[in-house]
């Protein structure tokens, strides 16, 4: 019994640390110094593309994310690919209880392993197989002019 006790401990310190400190959808992002995170099972990597918006990855040991900022710092899109799903709460932020009352009105779907939800504000897209969980949310009204959406995606 005190081993399943340490087990849950030990599960819940992993999850706490492994996922990465980042902007959630349309929050403006905040840059630290690497020195600042204590999360070692981390790397990030940025890459500005022309002047209308810049990639940020963030990959863990079983989790990469993906950020679509735009210049004014804002993120207007996510994608992410791992063996595990990442915490929606800090990815979708304030639109967290927009997605969930999306999710309860369609109620439970059996058999289905990919997911698209569509509200006036954001698009949550994704596809789950055993140990490979794909997805993307993004913002309609915020992607820059002539954005393409297949930009949106971890299917390298």
């Amino acid at each position: 019994m005190n081993f399943q006790i340490i087990g849950l401990l030990l599960g819940a310190i992993y999850f706490c640390t492994s996922l990465p400190a980042s902007a959630a959808l349309g929050d403006q992002v905040v840059t630290t110094s690497a020195s600042s995170d204590s999360r070692s099972a981390q790397s990030k990597k940025t890459t500005s593309v022309g002047s209308t918006y810049t990639i940020s990855d963030t990959q863990t040991v079983d989790i990469k994310i993906r950020q679509f900022i735009n210049s004014q710092g804002r993120v207007f899109a996510i994608a992410w690919k791992g063996t595990d799903l990442p915490a929606l709460e800090e990815l979708l932020g304030t639109y967290l209880p927009e997605y969930k009352s999306k999710i309860a009105e369609r109620g439970r779907v059996f058999g289905r392993k990919s997911l698209k939800i569509k509200t006036d504000n954001i698009v949550v897209e994704g596809s789950s197989r055993q140990t490979d969980q794909r997805g993307r949310a993004y913002i309609p009204a915020s992607l820059p002019a002539g954005f393409d959406l297949k930009e949106i995606s971890f299917n390298e």
